[in-house]
């Protein structure tokens, strides 16, 4: 896991002087690596300064053993960054920190530096003149920026000649080759692959399944209609046949007589087969 941190203060104390000229460190190849940037977007080169490659150096180590990264350090006078400065005599008016864990090099810890709004401010602020930085074996960096009280010790800040992030060492006075920013490098094109290209297999379009018949509405059933309770159909009156009509009853060809009323033979009168089948008063 990689972490990165920031951190700036503000304190004024006393410069000291440091030795002449220096081979390269770890702590200027970091401070190239910074110049580098700067150099981009037109921002004056780092000086570096020995004292400070001290504490960024023991800052590391002390990381390293924590297992973690942490701008505080030993308890004690090199618990703060401004008591570390003082530690060793340097005298400054602002002071800046970055550290980073679990990087491989100085270009990978730079970048994640300057992905970081809080680490590129710091890498890139106008103010800070000098710069010291220190590495611990197992990916643990440390860089500190400052604006020191005396600007002009020739025997305390040095100039770096570098070679993009690689520091070819320290030198009184300007640097004897002007620090030129290493272009970027240009993205090459991906290479054609020797297999040949293999044609894009058809798509396989899946199996077509029968619908199911759609079901016929069927009409509604009517369930039959149940008389109320109580209710009694009407009675239908019953059909008479047809009265046939009688034939007419043809006259006899005899005579009937009449019996008159009251008279014994009135009672006792037979059918006259001429005058009708109905008993009649007639006789023959």
């Amino acid at each position: 896991m990689k972490f990165t941190s920031a951190i700036a203060v503000l304190v004024a104390t006393v410069a000291t002087a440091s030795a002449a000229t220096h081979g390269p460190t770890p702590g200027q190849d970091l401070c190239c690596a910074a110049n580098q940037e700067r150099a981009r977007r037109g921002i004056p080169a780092l000086k570096w300064a020995p004292s400070i490659d001290v504490i960024a150096r023991g800052q590391s180590e002390h990381q390293s053993r924590l297992g973690r990264t942490s701008h505080f350090g030993p308890a004690g006078k090199l618990y703060y960054l401004a008591s570390r400065l003082d530690s060793v005599g340097f005298g400054y008016m602002t002071a800046a920190e970055n550290v980073g864990g679990g990087f491989r090099s100085v270009d990978a810890v730079t970048t994640a530096w300057m992905n970081s709004k809080g680490h590129r401010d710091a890498t890139l602020a106008r103010h800070s003149t000098v710069c010291g930085g220190g590495v611990a074996g197992d990916g643990y960096y440390t860089i500190n920026f400052a604006s020191p009280m005396n600007k002009n010790d020739e025997n305390a800040y040095f100039s770096l000649q570098c070679s993009g992030s690689k520091s070819l060492g320290a030198y009184n006075g300007d640097s004897p080759v002007p620090h030129r920013p290493q272009p970027p490098v240009a993205p090459q094109p991906p290479r054609p692959s020797a297999q040949p290209p293999v044609a894009p297999k058809p798509p396989v379009q899946p199996p077509v399944q029968p619908q199911p018949p759609k079901p016929q509405p069927q009409p509604p059933v009517q369930p039959p209609v149940q008389p109320p309770v109580g209710h009694k159909p009407p009675v239908q009156p019953p059909v008479q046949p047809p009265v046939q009509p009688q034939p007419p009853v043809a006259p006899g060809n005899g005579k009937c007589k009449r019996v008159p009323k009251g008279s014994i033979a009135a009672g006792k009168c037979k059918p006259c087969k001429q005058c009708g089948s109905k008993p009649s008063p007639f006789r023959r």
